[in-house]
């Protein structure tokens, strides 16, 4: 697996136009853009929306997300969905295509530059069952009859994506991001539903990270909580990206885990660029924030992981989203993840 930068794009951003979102990514980011998201243009520009609108029986409604699958157009609509899972070509996806009001100048840069990467950001399968409500507007959790829609609803719009960016660049690389927030909270969801497990987690990732990683794309899970890391390693990620920032220590406890996910060729994403206030992003320097991540690196080392993996391996990015931010300092947590990618020292395996 190869990537051109070392730096990730993540988050949405404060910006209230488009052509001033279009300047800072062609700048920072031409070698691996990203479909920033973009709430004070669009106030519904959510990944929950971006993964979930036009997917048979979700709906929209108050702030919830419901879903209904009683209807004769949820049974059609769910032919078109099985058509599009099992055989992704354009055509038959382009009724999920993902909506965002950032998505064609995403496009026109990739085809620009023609960058090697340019990644795509969506709610993982395991979140997605955690934040759908039946008509009831009851919490549905893992209920066994929907988890095939849970897949598919992720599958088909990151093969949309894959497929358009390879239209618009052949030479890309598409990275999909998984964003997997309910991972934090799997202990406290096993207590209450003794259906969810560790197993079909692991499970409804390897589903989706699998059927993505046949299009020869990049499959990265994100958690910037403190979260089980054994499973995305062992559903077959690419990619693990946390917050190394406030919970620097979440991979230090499974060192032979990483050993063995390092050594499949994987890469630790340590979103380290705190985005918290602009009074932190203030006085924040260059010089501190790496020292910062290379202690924090270091701290792998001593749980036993070699420095050469651990170094080689490394890839950095905010800690969160920035469109609460002032535009100012939003820009210099990125140009910050910019310039800290590129301090990162390669490491001899000796």
């Amino acid at each position: 697996m190869k990537l051109k930068s070392r730096c990730i794009p993540f988050g949405s951003l404060p910006y209230t136009d488009i052509e001033s979102t279009t300047r800072m990514v062609a700048k920072l980011f031409e070698r691996f853009p990203y479909d920033v998201m973009l709430p004070n243009i669009a106030p519904d520009d959510s990944l929950a929306y971006r993964t979930l609108a036009g997917i048979p029986g979700i709906k929209f409604k108050e702030g919830k997300i419901l879903i209904k699958t009683t209807s004769n157009i949820y049974k059609q609509k769910s032919i078109d969905l099985d058509k599009a899972f099992n055989n992704p070509s354009l055509e038959n996806l382009d009724s999920f295509a993902i909506e965002s009001p950032f998505i064609e100048k995403f496009f026109d840069i990739i085809k620009k530059f023609k960058s090697p990467n340019a990644a795509i950001n969506l709610l993982g399968p395991f979140t997605i069952s955690q934040i759908l409500n039946n008509v009831a507007e009851e919490q549905m959790l893992a209920d066994k009859s929907y988890r095939k829609l849970f897949i598919q609803a992720v599958c088909v719009k990151a093969l949309w994506a894959v497929e358009a960016i390879k239209l618009v660049s052949p030479e890309t690389t598409p990275v999909v991001i998984l964003e997997e927030p309910s991972l934090a909270k799997l202990g406290d969801l096993r207590r209450e539903n003794e259906d969810i497990t560790t197993e079909l987690v692991t499970t409804l990732l390897t589903r989706v990270i699998e059927k993505i990683k046949a299009t020869g794309a990049i499959v990265a899970v994100q958690c910037f909580e403190k979260c089980d890391w054994t499973i995305p390693i062992n559903a077959g990620a690419d990619i693990l990206s946390f917050d190394a920032y406030n919970n620097p220590n979440n991979l230090c406890i499974i060192p032979e885990q990483i050993v063995e996910f390092l050594d499949r060729g994987g890469k630790i994403n340590w979103g380290i660029i705190p985005t918290k206030s602009d009074a932190m992003l203030k006085v924040l320097t260059i010089d501190e924030i790496a020292s910062r991540l290379f202690s924090t690196m270091q701290g792998l080392v001593l749980a036993g992981v070699p420095a050469a993996k651990v170094f080689n391996s490394a890839l950095v990015s905010t800690q969160g989203n920035t469109d609460k931010l002032q535009i100012i300092f939003a820009e210099k947590a990125l140009i910050l993840a910019t310039q800290l990618a590129k301090r990162i020292p390669v490491k001899s395996e000796s």
